[in-house]
């Protein structure tokens, strides 16, 4: 029988401290009573605390701390917790919606599944008291403990590539909140007027982990809708976006902190081609830069300017002459910046470094992009064409990351594996499955993003299925599906996840998965100092 709380260690500064293996409501109040304490004492070292049903993830500063030195303050904190009572939580909120009609489209499917008719759903779901379990999945996305078991419904065979904001679904044994637009393959029975996020506020999400709610019925006619953000000005800077290629984003080192509430650290894919050219210009290390993936933008300046570029060789020409890569260069007014993505690149991020920076403010602590959110970088999305991007640093985020300006080893050694130490649930796979991951070669599929690699390749199927409690990842992290498919997580994946681990590839190599593209190839061995 397990042992409560044990901790596992997932690879170098990140540690999972679990205190239970099933979701109940005792366990989530002293999971936040735990958080309350270490936020009231926080621990030296600690880059992010991510909670979830069962467990708290702990990313740390292994340089100046330890994993057992955190263990005992952990322990300690959780041993403390048992001392608070239910009425230190936070009152009940109270959370308006819309059932059914164009705000709960599978209001009827959950009714067919329960047998219910569609009022008495309504009826049973908003006379629920339910518990915030755990933030994730997405920012701000809200899992809630308490759906009347008559009302539990299996999740959408297709998920939606888009689901409004606000909306309530079901998904299983569990019914949730979506903060932000998202895809998503839970029931959406209605629908919340209620701002769920807001990045100008302390903290940036209305629901935390721990909080009481209830479902309020609303009419229709009283549904006033979440007000738009305002449309988002091209700006009057000195560099013109002519075209902005692929996926042109503005990126800096990460976003520290934010992973309670469902944000990841995001920042740049491959940090030490960012560094490098930030180092070239005379930027501090974690100024925001241009992130350009395999196709670049066309860029035209207004002014004198000193740049720089590192990371992937994307054919960059400033007025049709080749631009070296990692040697600063200089624009005068007029002057265009093109790439051509030759066909000899075996890499997918270039990094953009102009002196001074660009001038945009911090989001929640970073300047970089999270797309899902739309918050950060340039009014929190992708370059488009027309936007004139403004230059001066309004300030750099602190964050924890500093590597020296050795020259990047994410364009060298394509056909090196990645060196990966056993996942978190290791046991559920057999040895031959293990031996079948460390020796078989794995394809980049066309579904590759800031968010993580899915990989083409043998199956890897876990024993007795798929699916976790729901728990913090890393990068690097490999999860795998039913279907026995491998996922590789980037900076911007999710902060919880219930999929099965099989490795996590080691920090070292993570700005190495960052280079990769659609149709690589993919190794892996394990790491030798497991």
């Amino acid at each position: 029988m397990t042992k409560f709380p044990h901790t596992i260690d997932i690879i170098s500064g990140s540690l999972l401290f679990v205190v239970a293996e099933a979701m109940n409501v005792h366990t989530t109040h002293r999971i936040a009573a735990t958080m309350r304490i270490l936020d009231d004492a926080p621990l030296y070292g600690i880059h992010d605390l991510i909670p979830s049903y069962g467990s708290i993830l702990v990313l740390y500063d292994e340089t100046v701390t330890s994993g057992a030195a955190l263990v005992s303050s952990l322990t300690a904190a959780w041993d403390q917790s048992s001392e608070l009572t239910f009425d230190e939580q936070r009152d009940s909120v109270s959370i308006a919606v819309v059932y059914g009609d164009k705000f709960g489209d599978d209001l009827a499917n959950v009714s067919e599944h329960t047998g219910l008719t569609e009022h008495d759903v309504i009826t049973l779901h908003a006379s629920g008291s339910y518990t915030v379990g755990a933030v994730g999945f997405a920012p701000g996305f809200t899992y809630l403990i308490g759906l009347p078991p008559a009302l539990a419904t299996p999740r959408r065979s297709t998920p939606r590539v888009r689901v409004p904001a606000g909306s309530v679904g079901i998904g299983g044994a569990q019914t949730g909140v979506y903060a932000l637009p998202s895809a998503g393959g839970w029931n959406l029975i209605g629908r919340s007027p209620t701002r769920l996020f807001d990045p100008a506020a302390d903290p940036p999400v209305l629901l935390q982990l721990g909080d009481q709610v209830q479902f309020q019925p609303i009419e229709s006619a009283d549904f006033t809708g979440i007000e738009p953000e305002p449309v988002s000005a091209a700006g009057d800077g000195p560099i013109e976006v002519v075209t902005p290629g692929m996926q042109t984003t503005l990126q800096d080192l990460g976003r520290y902190g934010m992973g309670r509430y469902g944000f990841a650290i995001d920042g740049a894919a491959d940090r030490v081609s960012l560094v490098i050219a930030n180092a070239l210009v005379g930027n501090d290390p974690g100024v925001a830069g241009l992130e350009i993936t395999q196709q670049g933008p066309s860029l035209r300046f207004h002014r004198r300017m000193q740049l720089a570029l590192a990371g992937a060789d994307l054919g960059a020409r400033l007025n049709g002459r080749v631009v070296a890569m990692e040697r600063m260069f200089e624009t005068m007014p007029g002057d265009e910046l093109s790439f051509s993505h030759p066909a000899h690149s075996v890499s997918a991020r270039a990094y953009l470094a102009v002196r001074g920076g660009f001038d945009v403010p911090l989001v929640m602590g970073s300047a970089s992009t999270n797309l899902l959110a739309g918050i950060g970088g340039w009014h929190g999305r992708a370059l488009v064409r027309g936007d004139r991007l403004p230059l001066g640093q309004r300030e750099t985020p602190d964050s924890p990351f500093t590597p020296g300006l050795q020259r990047s080893a994410t364009l060298h050694h394509r056909d090196e594996p990645f060196r990966v130490r056993p996942g978190v649930q290791r046991d559920r796979f057999n040895d031959a499955t293990w031996r079948t991951f460390l020796s078989e070669p794995f394809a980049v599929s066309d579904e590759a993003n800031r968010v993580g690699l899915r990989l083409l390749g043998p199956s890897l199927a876990p024993l007795g299925g798929a699916d976790v409690l729901s728990e913090g990842i890393v990068t690097g992290s490999i999860q795998v599906t039913g279907e026995g498919r491998a996922i590789v997580m980037l900076p911007g994946h999710a902060t919880i996840g219930g999929y099965t681990k099989i490795a996590t590839v080691v920090p070292d190599e993570w700005d190495r998965l960052g280079q990769l593209a659609p149709g690589d190839m993919v190794r892996f061995r394990e790491d030798s100092q497991v």
